[in-house]
């Protein structure tokens, strides 16, 4: 049921990015259309199982994190202090070279790879607390945090990558011991943190054309 909820949710984060299309499209942020459409694409196909090879689906999700890493980390490093830029790409690079290796040779493409994805999470995790940090700094230049785009997305961010890198943590854990009591529960967080993303995704880009102050800091 939370699937369809979250998916319908994605939708509107896609068609209110196509309504500000025109407010966006000198921006970064008219990367989350080609974004978004892959993700509303591979919801949908998970929906109906277009994924599944000899029963699972896990390859296609170790796909489509390592995209959202990179995008996400990619958004995030343009939008902190450009004196930091290039020590941070050098952090996502080696994340993401990683990912391959675990991938590749740990783990294997075809089942989960937790060790990566956690990697992937801690390091989002970190950025956007750089992110809000770099914030308060700024906060005697009179912001109005609820006008600014930057702001939504980074505490949709802040929710999802917390509540992923704890529902990745626990099911390793739930693997690993073959006790999946709680499983339920942080499958129920997990979709609960896409929804509080997506909502934000919409916020941040129906007040996009309210400030621009932090786009090019």
């Amino acid at each position: 049921m939370l699937e369809y909820l979250y998916f319908i949710i994605e939708l509107l984060a896609l068609l209110t990015l196509a309504v500000q299309y025109k407010k966006l499209e000198k921006t970064q942020y008219i990367y989350f259309l080609p974004y978004l459409l892959l993700i509303v694409c591979y919801e949908a196909g998970s929906i109906y199982n277009l994924f599944n090879v000899n029963g699972s689906n896990e390859w296609i999700t170790n796909v489509i994190i390592t995209i959202e890493f990179l995008f996400y980390s990619c958004f995030l490093v343009n939008v902190l202090n450009q004196k930091l830029r290039r020590r941070l790409f050098t952090i996502v690079a080696v994340t993401f070279l990683f990912t391959v290796i675990d991938v590749a040779f740990i783990q294997g493409f075809w089942k989960l790879a937790t060790i990566a994805i956690l990697l992937q999470y801690i390091v989002l995790i970190t950025l956007v607390c750089m992110f809000f940090y770099q914030l308060m700094n700024q906060a005697g230049e009179q912001l109005t945090l609820i006008r600014l785009p930057n702001f939504w997305v980074n505490t949709g961010l802040l929710f999802f990558c917390l509540a992923e890198f704890l529902f990745f943590a626990a099911f390793t854990y739930m693997t690993a011991s073959k006790n999946y009591h709680y499983y339920l529960l942080w499958y129920i967080i997990s979709n609960v943190a896409n929804l509080i993303l997506y909502s934000c995704l919409s916020i941040s880009f129906l007040c996009f054309s309210k400030s621009r102050k932090l786009f090019h800091s």
